[in-house]
């Protein structure tokens, strides 16, 4: 988890504050080597834990189908 934080807090950095320079690229490299490393941090807790991913990935379905409903009925009306 620890990973993951620091991926986020450096990607936190890379964003909301204005970094120049060399700075900027050795905080890009943090967060594409971290954010690499947090995919498979990621996988390691779904694999330990799978009924965690399971609400997540219906309320994530849930939103996709509302989504592609919505668009279908917005291009049929046109």
């Amino acid at each position: 988890m620890g990973l993951l934080a620091f991926f986020l807090v450096t990607l936190f950095i890379y964003y909301w504050f204005p970094v120049r320079g060399g700075l900027k690229t050795f905080l890009l490299i943090l967060i594409m080597v971290s954010g690499w490393l947090s995919i498979f941090e990621i996988v390691s807790i779904l694999e330990a834990r799978p009924w965690v991913a399971a609400p997540l990935l219906l309320i994530i379905g849930l939103i996709v189908w509302k989504w592609r409903r919505d668009r279908n009925r917005q291009e049929k009306s046109v």
